[in-house]
């Protein structure tokens, strides 16, 4: 393992504690001649992400994929990779697309600013089915628009360029660091981190707590279903992925 890439909210994040034994795990791996690199790969945004952490005992990574994938900061330089902005293209209307969903889905509601940004429209959607999704979809590409759909936890609303989601992400910045992807082990627990779940020759853990629609997208994939939920799954999930590494039982 190189790189470990990991949701935060519901992985290794379900308050203080589940920080704090994360946290002491992790520092336990740093001490191996060739540490992998941590990546959060999260929905919050990076400012979120530094106020999280701040707040709790979760480990500093070395990058954070953000935005579902939308963008990757190295957390070390406290900057934003351009490259990998640029890769996902230009010429998307996002005021289009806001107005799309606002008229075609009824009863969607708008998250807040601070959960926006250029390449991320995000909304309230509770409880809505494959066919409310497709519907929304068709009517953005009907507009001409190139986009996809992320939905997770009967409630979140993604709309994001065609390219941008945290799987590409990852593959992308293992790209950029010449990182193998047999070497890259993935975590997660909501349907927005499938795509993660589908990189080629990738492996990956499913926390106790995951999502059924997680569950179903990853089924064809090398994974681990851990018994624990969120951060004690994680750390079960690596202990079998990696033997290598020396965990001690807390």
């Amino acid at each position: 393992m190189l790189l470990f890439s990991t949701d935060i909210d519901g992985a290794i994040y379900d308050g203080h504690e589940t920080a704090r034994r994360f946290a002491e795990f992790w520092a336990t791996t740093r001490e191996r001649p060739e540490p992998s690199l941590l990546v959060y790969d999260t929905g919050r945004l990076p400012a979120d992400v530094q106020q999280l952490l701040e707040a709790t005992d979760l480990p500093r990574p070395d990058y954070v994929i953000a935005g579902v994938g939308t963008q990757i900061f190295e957390f070390g330089q406290n900057a934003m990779i351009g490259a990998w902005t640029d890769d996902l293209g230009t010429g998307r209307d996002f005021e289009a697309v806001e107005k799309i969903v606002a008229d075609s889905a009824a009863g969607v509601e708008r998250q807040p600013d601070e959960c926006q940004n250029p390449l991320k429209s995000s909304w309230y959607w509770r409880n809505k089915g494959r066919e409310d999704i497709d519907a929304i979809d068709r009517a953005l590409s009907e507009a001409g628009l190139d986009t996809q759909i992320v939905y997770s936890s009967d409630r979140d609303l993604d709309i994001l360029p065609a390219k941008a989601n945290k799987g590409n992400a990852i593959c992308w910045l293992s790209g950029w660091l010449e990182i193998p992807r047999e070497n890259t082990i993935v975590a997660g627990d909501s349907g927005n981190d499938a795509s993660m779940f589908l990189i080629e020759r990738g492996r990956g853990i499913l926390v106790a707590n995951a999502e059924a629609a997680l569950v179903e997208a990853a089924q064809w994939t090398d994974f681990h279903r851990a018994s624990q939920p969120c951060a004690d799954g994680v750390i079960e999930g690596l202990r079998t992925l990696v033997p290598y590494l020396e965990i001690n039982e807390t």
